[in-house]
């Protein structure tokens, strides 16, 4: 007591000195503002688990993350296939920028036939054992003459430029297969892709195609939208006669950043007014003034020091700030409302501290749980708001009440409250019967909600992004996204080998036809060994000769010389070699960047499945089979999540529960007043679930978060409601409740109008649990003390 003394006289004798520091320090935080880095990084507010993680670097690391579609459509009959290739052409030719490392918009086809004939040297490994027993029927006099009749008719056909060359180093058509393997892989993005004149094109011809690999991850903020703004200059000089997109998780970046911009003005402008409102109409007072300067100047101080610590706000916290403001106006309108009322004295203060820094401790100790945390975002709100809390705190104990004067309708000492209100036990058993009823129906309500963990839910993705999406699907096919099983080993011969046994098992398991895997093409090297010793074998002198002997029989009657089939013979008499994988080949090399990943030490092989819950769970089961192999897919993913987080979140709020009742017991020192204090929150949470039910929504990670934060909050309600009944201070503790739960429903209420996802679900749930905690404090819980106790609570 004899500090606290010392402090108030210090600070009473030099509160213009302490205000200029004040100010001075808001100021600098202010002009701090400038250099303040921002980030919207979604892999903060992901919780550290291992699969989750592993997803996560997958996605950041490969191929998927650092790519970008444009999309060109025309859109006038008049103009042909031709135009577009023009167009197409003219605009990967402008494409050059320090973020763009690689524009492509299509393959060089006058090189696909060349390589395609020497990629077929590689026919014995790739031929298996038993296609060479099926070869048998055509080396016979009768099955010859039939091929060589078919080869004929080919060569007569307007295509027969380009089948020929191919049909003379391969007449029996052993390479079907292998050609069936390159068209599926090259379909493995689940579009639908021509080439024509070495373009993408989509079926159709109207629609073509150009992939723009950055430097910039889909995860990157600022980056994001560097990319895409560039990209979109270069469309704006596109024809007329074209309509141009862009798909990419970039956009998606960008329109998530834009849209919580654009919340955080609005619901910022929103809860000034709503303040502005209450000074003017309720407080009357221009000293008032300071109770809403103060949550500014904190937030405007901690914005700076969560910089400094952390090296980056995430706009998550700072479209968390108006909810803050209103908690933390709280502790300014409990100090003013008293001292209004009763004087600054020490002893008016001394009827406050208590439960004021009990009910803010509360609050703190549910955000000192997000610590406890293994999302690193979490940790960053909690230090946000822990850091904001207790800078109000500290502002309305110790300055506030030097630059606030008594009503003078109050000044006199003798002042009375009014006498209690007229009351009936039969009104007080009537109220407490239908409190209770509405609480067992919001709990069978409760019982019925649903955990939504698809994250996609909190895409705040613009109408416009998801039209140009809707048209890219419609115009290339419209699929779903597949989902990746990825093997990866230290070596590249041991990732082939192992993403070859289970393509295997894959395909065994939900059908090759499901399973698009780069081993149907390029098999492990033992395997290659064993075929290519049966293609030895098979292809012994004596049956090369005889295949000679046959062709120089039958080749004549369709006019083909003996050397017709050199091509073929070379392959025969000299067969590839046995390799890690063939080199100096284009459309291998394209193939692979879609099927085979350099990660550090390791190489990773991926596979494509659709992503279906019966293929995911077969295929979960066997890749446990398989060290290091995991799944990527979006449901995948999503249920990841919720399982990380569903353990994690029973046990913080398991922790936040004991806090708040551990120290409202400190307080209050009887377990019959700690009961009536959690009213409140018991009340909010069971008709937040209700409402939540009837409104047709379901839980997430966003409103459990909220939820959390509402028991800190309403826990503050019961302790001052329940300090009240018992101590019957006359410092306006009804007045001041209520103010502060209507300055906590304006910061919380304006993210009801939030578009983004996450805000609005975090709106959703304080605004009702606030609204339902605040009216149980100030209607139950006096009734209970009433009745519970046998005694009089005061008026209300």
């Amino acid at each position: 007591m004899r500090y606290l003394l010392k402090i108030d006289s210090f600070l009473r004798n030099h509160k213009r000195m302490v205000a200029g520091i004040l100010g001075a320090l808001i100021l600098v935080s202010l002009l701090g503002l400038k250099f303040v880095r921002y980030n919207n990084n979604i892999e903060s507010m992901l919780p550290m688990d291992e699969a989750v993680q592993q997803a996560m670097r997958f996605l950041r690391e490969s191929n998927f993350s650092d790519k970008l579609v444009i999309s060109l459509r025309l859109n006038d009959p008049a103009y042909t296939t031709d135009d577009l290739i023009l167009a197409a052409d003219r605009l990967a030719a402008s494409i050059s920028s320090p973020l763009v490392k690689q524009v492509t918009s299509g393959i060089n086809s006058g090189n696909f036939l060349p390589e395609m004939i020497f990629f077929l040297q590689y026919l014995g490994q790739l031929t298996p054992p038993a296609s060479l027993e099926d070869l048998k029927n055509q080396l016979t006099p009768e099955g010859l003459t039939e091929r060589l009749a078919f080869i004929y008719r080919q060569s007569l056909t307007p295509q027969s430029s380009f089948l020929m060359p191919f049909l003379r180093a391969d007449p029996f058509n052993l390479s079907a297969p292998l050609l069936s393997n390159i068209e599926k892989l090259s379909r493995a993005s689940g579009y639908d892709v021509t080439v024509n004149r070495g373009h993408f094109l989509s079926p159709d011809g109207r629609s073509a195609m150009i992939i723009v690999k950055t430097s910039v991850l889909l995860t990157e903020g600022f980056g994001s939208r560097k990319i895409i703004d560039y990209l979109q200059s270069k469309l704006r000089d596109v024809a007329g006669y074209i309509n141009a997109d862009i798909i990419a998780g970039h956009m998606h970046t960008v329109a998530n950043e834009d849209t919580i911009k654009k919340d955080i003005r609005l619901t910022a402008g929103i809860a000034a007014l709503g303040f502005i409102f209450l000074f003017l109409f309720l407080f009357n007072d221009w000293r008032a003034l300071i109770i809403f300067a103060m949550p500014l100047g904190a937030v405007l101080i901690t914005t700076l020091v969560t910089f400094f610590i952390f090296g980056s706000l995430s706009y998550f916290v700072i479209g968390l700030s108006t909810v803050i403001a209103g908690i933390t106006l709280d502790y300014g309108i409990y100090v003013y409302i008293a001292v209004r009322k009763a004087g600054n004295q020490l002893a008016t203060l001394d009827k406050i501290r208590q439960p004021m820094i009990f009910g803010a401790l509360t609050t703190v100790s549910v955000f000192i749980v997000f610590f406890f945390s293994s999302v690193a975002g979490y940790h960053q709100l909690a230090f946000f708001s822990n850091f904001t809390i207790m800078l109000c705190l500290l502002f309305a104990l110790f300055i506030l009440p030097h630059f606030i004067k008594q009503e003078p309708a109050l000044a006199k000492p003798t002042q009375k409250d009014p006498p209690p209100i007229p009351h009936s036990k039969t009104a007080d058993y009537s109220l407490i019967g239908g409190w209770l009823v509405l609480m067992v129906i919001a709990l069978i309500l409760s019982c019925g909600l649903r955990f939504n963990s698809d994250i996609t839910q909190f895409d705040a993705v613009t109408p416009q992004v998801l039209k140009s999406e809707e048209e890219f699907r419609k115009n290339w096919g419209n699929h779903k996204l597949p989902a990746v099983l990825v093997v990866q080993a230290p070596n590249l011969q041991s990732a082939y080998e192992i993403n070859d046994r289970l393509s295997r098992q894959a395909a065994a398991a939900i059908g090759q036809e499901n399973f698009t895997s780069l081993a149907y093409l390029w098999p492990a090297e033992a395997d290659r060994r064993k075929n290519l010793a049966a293609w030895v074998k098979f292809w012994q002198p004596p049956q090369v000769n005889r295949l000679k002997e046959l062709i120089s029989v039958s080749g004549p009657l369709y006019n083909f010389s003996d050397d017709a089939f050199a091509p073929f013979y070379r392959i025969l008499e000299n067969p590839a070699p046995v390799e890690i994988e063939p080199s100096g080949l284009a459309f291998f090399t394209q193939l692979k960047e879609q099927f085979l990943l350099k990660n550090g030490a390791h190489y990773q092989v991926l596979s494509y499945f659709p992503d279906d819950e019966q293929f995911i769970e077969k295929l979960r089961l066997i890749k446990e089979n398989f060290p290091g192999s995991f799944l990527v897919s979006r449901k995948s993913f999503s249920r990841q999540i919720a399982q990380a987080l569903t353990g994690e979140f029973l046990f913080l709020i398991t922790l936040a529960i004991l806090a708040t009742a551990g120290l409202t017991g400190l307080l209050l020192k009887s377990l019959r007043l700690m009961a009536l204090a959690s009213v409140p929150v018991i009340t909010a949470l069971a008709l937040t679930g209700g409402i939540t039910r009837l409104a047709g929504l379901s839980l997430n990670i966003p409103s459990i978060i909220a939820a959390m934060v509402v028991i800190g909050l309403v826990s503050d309600y019961g302790i001052f409601m329940v300090y009240y009944c018992k101590y019957k201070y006359e410092t306006g503790t009804i007045t001041a409740v209520t103010l502060a739960a209507l300055t906590t429903l304006i910061g919380a209420g304006v993210l009801l109008f939030a578009r983004h996802p996450v805000l609005f679900s975090v709106g959703v749930v304080m605004t009702s649990g606030v609204l339902f905690g605040y009216l149980s404090s100030l209607l139950v819980i006096p009734v209970l003390y009433r009745v519970w106790n046998n005694k009089n609570a005061p008026p209300i």
